[in-house]
Order: C-alpha cells, then sequence, then structure tokens
C-alpha cells in the first residue's frame, strides 16, 4: 500500500471542515506540534514503569481524538474532559511529598522523557493560542491541552519518586521488593474463598466488588473495582482509600470495554493493534475503551454473559489477575446459587 499522495506536494492541504490551506498555517502547526508530543509520549512509555505506562498510552489515544477535533471532527475536549484531568492531577499529586523548588530534569530516563514531552505539548498550548486568535479553536480546548501540561508534569514526579523509592535499600534484602512485585501477577486461589450469592444481580456485584478489593488489600494494593450488567449499565463501584482516583474511571471502562465487547479488555487490547480485525475502533467510542488487562466478563451458570468486572490499581498484570480471580468467584456463587435452587424446588 502506498503512504503517499502527492496530494501535497505544493504545500497545500486540508483538513475535514477547511478548504485547502498552507502547510504552515497555525492549524497544522498546532496538530504538527501535538504528533510530536505524542511521539515524545511514545518515546517516554518506554521507560516507565506498568502502571504510568497504561495511563500514558490512554492519553496518546485522547490526543488521537483532541486532534481530529481540531482538524474538524468531533467535539472531545469539553469542560467535563478538562474537569477529569484536574481530578487525576490533584489525586497523582497528593501522594507526592510537596515540591517547594523549580525541578531540574533528569532524576530518571522516564521522567526525563516525560519532562521533554510536557515542553512539546506547553508549545502545543502556544500554537493554540495563536490559532484561537483567528476563532479555530474553543477555551475548552485550550484548557485540556493546558492541563495536559500539568498531568505529564505530575507524572513525572510520580516517575522519579517511584524510582527512588525503589532504589532504597533495605535492611533485610535488597531483592525483597522485586520478588513482592511479580508474585501478585498470578491468579489467587478461589478454592478457600467465600462464593459470591445473593438474590439479584445487584447483591452479587457489590459483594465481588468487596471480595477483589479485599484480596488486592492482601497483595498491598489499592485498588477501584467496578460492575456492570449485560447492557454496560454500572451497578455496583467500590473504591480503596488508598487508590488513585484516575483509576475511577479506568476501572468503570474496563468493565464497559469487557461487557459491550464481549471479551477481555487483553483481548481487545490485542485486536485492535494495526493489521487486526477490531484496529480503529479505539477511536470511535470517545476514548471509552481500554486496551489493556483488568476488565473481564461475567457469566452465569450456562456460560451466558450477564456483565463484567473491571479493575484498576495496580500494573496491568495485576489488575488482570485479580479480575479474573473475581470472575472465578462470581462463577463459583453462581453455581452454588442455582445448586441451592434446585434442593429448594
Amino acid at each position: 500500500m502506498s503512504i503517499y499522495t502527492k496530494a501535497g506536494d505544493t504545500g497545500y492541504t486540508s483538513t475535514k471542515n477547511r478548504m485547502r490551506i498552507p502547510k504552515n498555517s497555525p492549524v497544522f502547526k498546532l496538530l504538527g506540534t501535538l504528533d510530536e508530543f505524542s511521539s515524545a509520549l511514545g518515546l517516554a512509555k518506554q521507560k516507565l514503569p506498568q502502571t504510568i505506562r497504561d495511563i500514558v498510552e490512554q492519553l496518546q489515544n485522547d490526543v488521537i481524538l483532541y486532534n481530529a477535533e481540531i482538524a474538524g471532527g468531533s467535539k472531545f475536549a469539553t469542560h467535563d474532559e478538562v474537569a477529569k484531568l484536574e481530578t487525576a492531577i490533584d489525586s497523582i499529586m497528593s501522594t507526592l511529598p510537596e515540591i517547594k523548588a523549580f525541578v531540574l530534569p533528569g532524576a530518571t530516563e522516564g521522567g526525563a522523557a516525560l519532562d521533554l514531552a510536557r515542553a512539546v505539548v506547553r508549545r502545543a498550548e502556544r500554537e493554540a493560542v495563536a490559532l484561537s486568535q483567528t476563532g479555530g479553536i474553543s477555551r475548552d480546548s485550550i484548557s485540556w491541552l493546558n492541563r495536559i501540561s500539568d498531568l505529564v508534569y505530575a507524572l513525572a514526579r510520580m516517575t522519579d519518586m517511584t524510582a527512588t523509592r525503589q532504589s532504597q535499600p533495605t535492611a533485610q534484602a535488597p531483592q525483597a521488593a522485586p520478588e513482592e512485585k511479580s508474585a501478585p501477577v498470578s491468579v489467587p486461589d478461589i478454592a478457600d474463598a467465600a462464593p459470591i450469592t445473593g438474590d439479584q444481580f445487584s447483591d452479587r456485584a457489590f459483594k465481588l466488588c468487596d471480595a477483589v478489593m479485599a484480596q488486592a488489600r492482601r497483595q498491598g494494593l489499592g485498588v477501584v473495582t467496578a460492575v456492570c450488567d449485560a447492557g454496560t449499565n454500572l451497578v455496583a463501584f467500590k473504591r480503596d482509600d488508598t487508590a488513585f482516583l484516575v483509576s475511577i474511571d479506568v476501572a468503570v471502562n474496563k468493565a464497559y470495554t469487557a461487557a459491550s465487547l464481549k471479551m477481555t479488555t487483553e483481548q481487545v487490547g490485542k485486536l485492535t493493534q494495526p493489521g487486526e480485525g477490531l484496529y480503529g475502533l479505539q477511536y470511535s467510542t470517545d476514548g471509552k475503551l481500554i486496551l489493556f488487562g483488568g476488565g473481564v466478563p461475567l457469566t452465569d451458570g450456562d456460560g451466558k454473559i450477564v456483565g463484567a468486572l473491571g479493575v484498576s490499581g495496580g500494573t496491568a498484570d495485576q489488575d488482570k489477575a485479580l479480575a479474573e480471580y473475581g470472575a472465578q468467584l462470581f462463577k463459583k456463587g453462581v453455581s452454588i446459587g442455582n445448586g441451592n435452587n434446585s434442593e429448594s424446588n
């Protein structure tokens, strides 16, 4: 397949809602800078721990939706989207020591890469202000870029702090921390766990959220759990006090993704890669689809999907293991419930 069209050889090109205009016009300067920002995030992503990497990847998907808006597509940067970013920023900064001086980039590779990406998005904000002078962009769109630079700054500081904590020696055994991090990835055994039972789906949904959150605490994790029904409607939701606020939307959207597509979020991630059958779907749902582990369908005794569970707060592998644990608990409870009903009849 040819990647060149020759349509821009004259120095002019077009967007969705504009006639052919010069490539050095304000709108294309902004779009080009945002492409540069996404590429900088991609480079940073390779140097980050999994939890922060997942957030950065979601941010890259949001940039695609933002670019589409700037090019004349559907509205993305709304007041609600800006508010979500502010909530995420406040959540992250609340976990960090107070910063009282200018931060010199370079404490860690990942943090430095994010600081570079932030410098690029701040340039994009300046390009957006220039575009606004011709009426080509909304106030919410400028605000969204401003908050994105703050979010990337917060993620950079979190990256530096995470690396600092992991590098601190312990008196017992220097290798203890990495060993503890790898253990929770396996799915916990449900043999001794109490089954999830209840007369209604909503009863079982809340018990399931509690059970998964309790298991996460035993692993030293603070998570958010969410359950939706087969129609993707949110039924139950629980957040551990220590869980990041940013995990709220992620957990809910994981449940939504697993229920709407009737497969795990990890499977969705594989099928939306370039060349796969669902590639492009992630750009058509306003960023609601989650493409990494932690969302699983819930089935009844006959194998019919009756809802989905979303878990967020650990790494993708940890969230995946906890979600699978929850799905097994739910199925175990359904089996016992069916047996009790048979006896009572």
